[in-house]
């Protein structure tokens, strides 16, 4: 009894010790522990990436109406060439 009295005063110290490494070594808070720098260094990550995005679908959404733009020029030239055609035929 007295064996397992002591390996749990033994265990409940360890565990203590342990508890405070974590508390001051891991803490998101700190910026200054290694969890803490990975925290700030996945967070600006992923800031920029969403500045990225933000700047991609801008980029997208302008691409898009280039395009209709074009699609409707085409459409537009292709009437102006069926007309010329016509009207060369008809010279001819």
């Amino acid at each position: 009894v007295v064996a397992l009295q002591e390996e749990k005063s033994s265990l409940l110290a360890e565990n203590q010790i342990l508890m405070e490494r974590l508390n001051q070594s891991d803490s998101i808070e700190d910026p200054n522990s290694p969890a803490g720098r990975r925290h700030l260094q996945l967070q600006t990550q992923l800031e920029q990436l969403q500045e990225e995005t933000f700047r991609l679908e801008a980029a997208k959404d302008d691409y898009r109406i280039r395009c209709e733009e074009l699609e409707k020029e085409i459409a537009e030239l292709r009437q102006q060439t069926e007309e010329l055609t016509a009207l060369a035929e008809e010279a001819q």
